[in-house]
């Protein structure tokens, strides 16, 4: 490898700064070595935690830096382990355990990135992605094989591939494996097998341009259909873990090809490796297999394994055979490529069961023998195959769909005429009552600390588990909706808890009453005859259908019911039943509601859902990562700075709930009172200084540091005092700078308080996303402009949750009658959602809309709107309410709701303001204070009589930016007025080393 071709090595500061700052590294066990030249050897050490940032010793003299025996950097060989993410287990703090024992935490592990990878699929076209979701499927036994295949990238000559391929493929198709894992993958290899025909029965985690195996990598087939994910340790290491349904239950297959010890500290990056992988496979639902070539000789990883509960197949079925997967003494081509001539039992299945739903039954090992014709010099790998086979254990699960038990048909010819009545159920769908919003909270207080299961469940109550796939939803409904119309509402009182019992665990429900006595066991009857495949909840106890909603799972029901508070039975209507699925690893939700009654059906707006999906994205698990990553350096930084753990409150759509992908971080440090805050936020900056961009404005109205960490932009604040939570209830203790700082999470905290006794976090969230995907697409989201901004957007949703009054809710009608209410709206009134603000007096004119705070002393958060912007958000308001009476009346999509505004179809003529500046910063800094003053000039152009359209945001581009306001005139004004309105304006500002340009355009000429 050339020079220019070398990996970048991070600088020793670099290094040092990530040990510090990591608050999951033991800073404690690393050591610097540095140049000295009254030393004996040249060289001397010290601990780098003692290590003087501003220190007599330059940053350059430092040659190496190790952790215990392992050295982790080093300068001359270009060594930076830290970097790749390879550092021993020693690096890493320990926690205790509850036998006293220490463990170590490899923190590293647990957010380490998966990516999802495609999987591929024949068809008439040949091997194309598979877009369809991946179906569950009942199994009694499952068969798994492994191959380390032996690639062709050394000893060419001698080890004849062209020979070896033909004969590997056919001990593949002998293995009659359901699940193949295959290591040392070339593209030569994939090409062969994807021309087999038996092949064609399978899915696999290669295209046939086997781009991945470049030169060799990991393979994975499977007759089952799976979902996929990968994680790569470096340019040609990675894991593959698949994803099955199986018997209602996921299983995760990991196919790993760790490091050999050919590699320099072989055994901390196979430990490494095997980390991160059981952490990602703990953090899944369900059962895991890791399967592969471990390269591991003994039970060198025994500690990590046995920990995450992993059981090694061959050691607990032949505990006294060796089981050799690579043997130099037996296998000519194991001689040459061993580097000790040892056998070693490399290649490995490893069970994790969950709740020992699968028992291993056969191992054995095949493609031990030579090839024909090679005078027994050539087998088809160095390795030798490894399968299994596994039991499963839930026999009710596997049966369930085969037994064909019939249950009370309302007219049996119709339903065994109808096609849906052979559909195969799964488990990844069910139709059930949820209970309405106004129970929610109790319930799921209970179900936060003892449910498993609450992030993948809603609150439910099953009438049928497995049901038919997503895909026949549409067709369900219109068999469900005519049966349920003859049944009427009923009621149900969640009465106390039960338990179900297992054979190691028990399962604590509130037992559901219905009021008449039989209304609930008809509703399940009447559904379970138009689907007579889908009745394991009638048939897998001889009870019969016994109707419950779990609310966690206990060591045994005398543990249950001595954890569990204290039950008050609570009541509701039944008006409807729910269809809910789940996509992949994604929780359950609905698709569908059938009223009871006649009422008709509501379906859950996929449209809607994609729109709002598309245009305000929630963050993906590596953004929310990333931001709690740059969370934990800056808290560790004040940590620093004040000698404790701070009080770090979240401001803002963060604490809302609400982030998106370009959403910024706010947070404010609480810290003593005897503290200068001004003095503290400088030392955060100092703290900082290497790791990111800090600018300090402590001439704002409110003292910020502003950070760039990571990409992510985040102001720091600060507040003076000595409980933020206690301070809320006498806010005049506190100084203006903190009460400004604070207050803001006070108020959020008021509005999650408040929505919590109408809807749930949930509900709201959903909501204000699409309210704020809406402003954004009409282009009336913004504060500055003279719109409103995302606090006000929150007060506004908040409050039209307190006057929805029915008990079904669906995101859809909420943002219905979100629209409704504003259109409808007497704006002489303030919105407030409590009695404070309610108290607000309404200043006429400058209060076009009030939309005011929730805490003394209250204030208008729209205070920017003026006539021309109420004018437009009323009539957006306006628009709202007709679209979405229309939208559920089936009259118009949801698309046409957030359909993009046409700004230069909304004026006439455009006033444009152009400032140009070579220096990027200073032009950034214009553009800051433009924004910040441009509402001036609009109130300045409404006192002319002039209607102002503004386009929120300025248009950056080269050296330039750009603002636009739309305007409409009276009739004969001239357009010169307006240029030296806009003139006096810029001037005022008092611009150095810019130039401005004022333009007037009649057609829109000279914007886009």
């Amino acid at each position: 490898m050339s020079k220019s071709e070398k990996k970048k090595m991070a600088t020793s500061r670099e290094v040092y700064d990530r040990i510090i700052w990591d608050v999951r590294l033991d800073s404690s066990a690393f050591v610097v070595g540095y140049q000295e030249r009254l030393s004996s050897t040249g060289m001397r050490e010290k601990p780098l935690a003692q290590w003087a940032t501003d220190g007599d010793i330059p940053w350059h003299r430092i040659r190496y830096i190790r952790c215990g025996d392992v050295v982790v950097w080093d300068r001359e060989q270009h060594l930076d382990l830290i970097s790749s993410g390879e550092l021993p287990a020693a690096a890493w703090k320990t926690q205790t355990t509850e036998n006293g024992e220490e463990k170590v935490i490899t923190v590293l592990d647990s957010t380490a990135i998966f990516n999802p990878r495609p999987v591929y699929k024949y068809d008439i076209q040949g091997w194309q992605p598979d877009l369809q979701l991946a179906a569950a499927v009942n199994l009694e036994t499952l068969t798994i094989a492994s191959f380390n295949v032996l690639c062709n990238l050394y000893e060419q000559e001698k080890i004849q591939t062209e020979k070896r391929l033909p004969a590997i493929v056919e001990y593949l198709c002998q293995c009659n494996a359901d699940i193949i894992a295959i290591q040392e993958a070339t593209p030569d290899l994939v090409k062969l097998l994807l021309l087999q025909e038996w092949i064609r029965n399978y899915y696999i985690s290669e295209s046939s341009a086997a781009e991945t195996v470049q030169p060799y990598g990991n393979l994975l087939l499977s007759r089952l259909p799976f979902t996929l994910v990968e994680h790569q340790f470096s340019g040609h290491k990675r894991v593959l873990v698949g994803t099955c349904e199986i018997n209602g239950q996921l299983l995760h297959i990991a196919v790993v090809h760790l490091t050999s010890d050919r590699a320099q500290n072989a055994v901390e990056k196979r430990k490494h490796q095997l980390a991160t992988i059981v952490a990602y496979l703990q953090s899944q639902p369900g059962s895991s297999l890791i399967v592969g070539d471990f390269n591991t000789r003994g039970n060198e990883q025994e500690e990590i394994l046995t920990g995450a509960g992993f059981v090694d197949i061959w050691q607990q079925l032949h505990p006294y055979t060796a089981g050799y997967t690579f043997d130099p003494q037996r296998n000519p081509l194991a001689a040459l490529m061993s580097l000790q001539g040892l056998p070693a039992r490399l290649d490995r299945i490893l069970l994790q069961s969950q709740n020992n739903d699968w028992q291993p039954k056969l191992i054995d090992l095949f493609a031990c023998e030579p090839i024909a014709g090679t005078e027994e010099k050539i087998y088809p790998s160095d390795h030798f195959g490894i399968r299994a086979v596994l039991e499963s254990t839930r026999q009710g699960e596997t049966e369930t769909w085969q037994r064909g038990e019939k249950g009370v048909f309302l007219n049996p010819s119709d339903v065994e005429s109808s096609p849906l009545s052979t559909v195969r159920p799964v488990y990844q769908s069910a139709v059930v009552v949820i209970p309405p919003d106004n129970v929610l909270p109790a319930i799921q207080t209970i179900r936060q600390r003892y449910d498993a299961r609450v992030e993948r469940w809603m609150a439910h109550i099953n009438l049928l588990y497995g049901f038919l796939p997503e895909s026949y939803f549409a067709e369900a409904v219109e068999m469900i909706a005519p049966a349920l119309a003859q049944l009427q509402p009923f009621q149900i009182t969640l009465t106390d808890f039960q338990t179900f019992t297992h054979r190691k665990s028990s399962t604590a429900w509130l037992c559901p009453v219905a009021q008449p006595e039989t209304a609930l066991h008809e509703l399940q009857m009447v559904l379970q005859s138009l689907f007579p495949q889908c009745d394991e909840q009638s048939s897998k106890t001889k009870a019969g259908f016994t109707p419950h909603l779990s609310v966690g799972q206990f060591p045994s029901p005398e543990a249950a019911f001595a954890e569990l508070p204290q039950w008050h039975p609570v009541s509701f209507i039944v008006d409807s039943i729910a269809l809910i699925s789940r996509r992949g690893d994604e929780p359950f939700e609905v698709r569908h509601i059938v009223y009871l009654g006649g009422r008709g059906v509501t379906h859950s707006s996929k449209e809607l859902g994609e729109l709002v999906n598309q245009l305000e994205p929630e963050l993906t698990p590596a953004q929310q990562l990333q931001r709690e990553t740059v969370l934990e350096v800056v808290t560790q930084a004040c940590a620093e700075c004040l000698g404790f753990q701070p009080s770090l409150q979240l401001l803002g759509s963060a604490r809302l709930g609400v982030q998106s992908p370009e959403s910024d971080l706010d947070a404010v440090c609480v810290i003593p009172t005897y503290l200068s805050g001004e003095a503290f936020l400088v030392s955060v900056q100092q703290r900082l200084q290497g790791l990111c961009h800090a600018q300090l404005a402590l001439d704002a109205r409110v003292p910020v540091l502003r950070l760039q960490l990571e990409g992510i932009s985040l102001d720091l604040l600060y507040a003076r005092a000595e409980n933020c939570q206690l301070e809320m209830k006498t806010p005049q203790n506190l100084d203006p700078i903190s009460l400004k700082a604070i207050i803001g999470c006070w108020e959020a905290d008021v509005i999650t308080e408040v929505v919590g006794n109408y809807v749930s976090l949930d509900t709201f969230r959903q909501l204000l996303r699409a309210v704020r995907a809406w402003a954004k697409a009409r282009d009336i989201y913004s504060n500055a402009w003279g719109f409103l901004g995302g606090f006000s957007w929150a007060l506004l949703c908040a409050w039209s949750c307190k006057f929805y009054q029915k008990s079904e809710t669906s995101i859809e009608k909420l943002l219905a009658n979100f629209f409704q209410l504003l259109h409808n709206h007497d704006w002489q009134q303030a919105i407030a959602l409590t009695d404070a603000g309610r108290q607000y007096k309404v200043q006429s004119p400058t209060d076009w809309l009030p939309v005011v705070t929730s805490i003394d002393p209250c204030q208008n958060t729209a205070r920017n709107v003026t006539r021309s912007t109420a004018q437009i958000l009323c009539h957006e308001f306006a628009r709202g309410a007709t679209l979405t009476k229309q939208i559920l009346a089936g009259a118009e999509k949801w698309s046409s709701l957030f359909e993009p505004i046409d700004l230069q179809q909304e004026s006439k003529i455009f006033l444009i303001l152009k400032v140009s500046n070579q220096d990027n910063h200073e032009l950034e800094k214009c553009c800051g204070i433009l924004e910040g003053y441009i509402i001036g000039l609009i109130i300045q152009l409404e006192q002319l009589d002039i209607f102002v359209r503004p386009w929120t945001g300025i248009q950056k581009m080269e050296n330039t930016a750009r603002l636009v306001l739309g305007l409409n005139l009276p009739p004969d004004f001239h357009n010169n007025t307006i240029e030296q309105v806009a003139k006096n304006f810029v001037s005022q500002l008092n611009f150095q080393n810019s130039s401005f340009e004022v333009t007037i355009s009649h057609d829109g000429s000279g914007i886009n």
